[in-house]
């Protein structure tokens, strides 16, 4: 009768709802941008909480939270939006990196160009920029992104944005910025100087799309290459050089982001000259705002926590 009731207890207690809800968050599947489905990956979501230099604690703290509160059947978007909400409690700078590559897709819809993004990029790793140049080929004409010079060699960019995550920028795209540099360089086959084609995106490229550009001698950079370059990747030298823009800070509401966009202040490191009374002078931002934005700004480029 003892061992019965013992068994009977054993097994309300292991098949109980929250035990079950946990077994089924083990191998249950969330949605990605794209539609497709995927294997949550806890370890890979802990992961990613740490690549924003976020304490371990916080880290694991978080990432047991948000673990808690998703279901079967969440998307990546959700997820995220929990992970920001409860890293910017813990430690604002970890938000806004763990913000960064959503506030660079969010640059369009913000007002700002992608390609001013880039010429910025450009200009702090030592190249000299003008952008929408007009430029002849030998059969069309041809209007370029960024023409950028660095050590006699000019670069023709190719500034690619995509406001989606999950898109990888493919080889068409590469294949298309190929024939455009051969009808320049024909037109220019007398000048001493070097042309390069460089396709620059806020994605990642498809391996063929990597493939092609290697065999052509063109230069890429997405979101994660190339690996191992001197110059690195976007993320790299974003994260490198405090190149943060403005739309990576999650404090930043709908009408801050026109007002920063209105005066082309496109970067986190612009802001830190403000007090959050100058945002409200200024800008017109509500008090409140202005001062998590400031305080945001400051963790970010400072590395003071909130």
């Amino acid at each position: 009768m003892g061992n019965s009731i013992a068994q009977r207890n054993i097994t309300q207690k292991y098949f109980s709802g929250a035990f079950v809800r946990d077994i089924l968050k083990v191998s249950m599947d969330i949605i990605k941008s794209s539609g497709e489905k995927e294997q949550f990956s806890k370890s890979k979501f802990c992961h990613s909480l740490r690549e924003t230099g976020a304490p371990s604690d916080v880290v694991e703290e978080v990432c047991n939270r948000v673990q808690k509160e998703i279901a079967p059947g969440a998307t990546t978007s959700h997820i995220f939006r929990l992970a920001t909400r409860y890293l910017v409690r813990e430690n604002t700078a970890a938000a806004a990196r763990y913000n960064l590559k959503n506030g660079i897709a969010q640059l369009g819809p913000a007002g700002f160009l992608f390609e001013q993004f880039v010429e910025a990029m450009l200009q702090e790793i030592g190249y000299t920029t003008k952008r929408n140049q007009i430029m002849d080929g030998e059969c069309a004409t041809h209007e370029i992104d960024i023409f950028a010079e660095k050590d006699n060699t000019h670069y023709l960019v190719e500034a690619k944005y995509h406001n989606q995550s999950g898109i990888k920028t493919p080889l068409d795209v590469v294949m298309y910025a190929d024939a455009r540099l051969m009808d320049i360089a024909n037109a220019r086959e007398h000048e001493q100087q070097k042309h390069v084609m460089w396709v620059i995106t806020n994605t990642k490229l498809t391996s063929s799309a990597i493939k092609y550009a290697q065999c052509r001698k063109l230069k890429v950079m997405g979101w994660d290459c190339p690996k191992g370059s001197s110059e690195g990747t976007l993320q790299e030298i974003v994260e490198g050089h405090l190149l943060y823009p403005v739309t990576a800070l999650p404090a930043l509401n709908r009408y801050a982001r026109e007002q920063f966009a209105k005066y082309d202040m496109l970067l986190v490191r612009d802001l830190v000259a403000y007090s959050a009374q100058d945002l409200v002078n200024k800008f017109g931002i509500y008090g409140s705002v202005a001062q998590e934005i400031i305080t945001q700004a400051e963790s970010l480029v400072y590395g003071n926590k909130k």
